[in-house]
């Protein structure tokens, strides 16, 4: 079992998604249809009180728009703010279908980050978690 988490980003204040959103989104859809993707969790909090709604449900939407993905393979994380809150709080919910692979979802710009670098926070996130189960970063490199 493969499980990807899409880590979300700041939504407009028109509760609209952000153009990296909407990135990440794209990412999720190519790598559902060619790696068989089992399960995605869609990570991401009200970061934005003013766009009204949390980025894992406004993502959730727009995939349920595109209709590429069947709802049942979604799954929604929709407490974290930053993003070792979404290594904190994805991390448990990716372990209880004990996946061969984690894949965690971003763009290019956002895997590169040298203070908050998403593979290093996920994959301390899995050894504090007791696993040894491997962590990958994809992107789709266009940034």
């Amino acid at each position: 079992m493969i499980i990807a988490v899409i880590l979300g980003n700041r939504m407009n204040n028109d509760g609209t998604l952000s153009d990296l959103a909407k990135k990440r989104l794209d990412l999720a859809e190519k790598l559902y249809k060619e790696i068989s993707l089992d399960r995605i969790i869609l990570s991401g909090g009200l970061a934005n009180p003013k766009a009204g709604i949390a980025e894992a449900k406004a993502m959730y939407e727009e995939l349920m728009r595109r209709g590429n993905i069947p709802a049942e393979s979604i799954i929604l994380e929709d407490k974290s703010l930053t993003t070792g809150e979404n290594a904190k709080f994805s991390v448990p919910i990716a372990l209880k279908f004990s996946p061969e692979k984690i894949i965690v979802s971003t763009t290019r710009e956002h895997a590169k980050r040298p203070y908050l670098n998403p593979l290093r926070l996920f994959r301390r996130e899995v050894k504090r978690n007791g696993s040894g189960v491997p962590v990958e970063i994809y992107t789709n490199g266009k940034e």
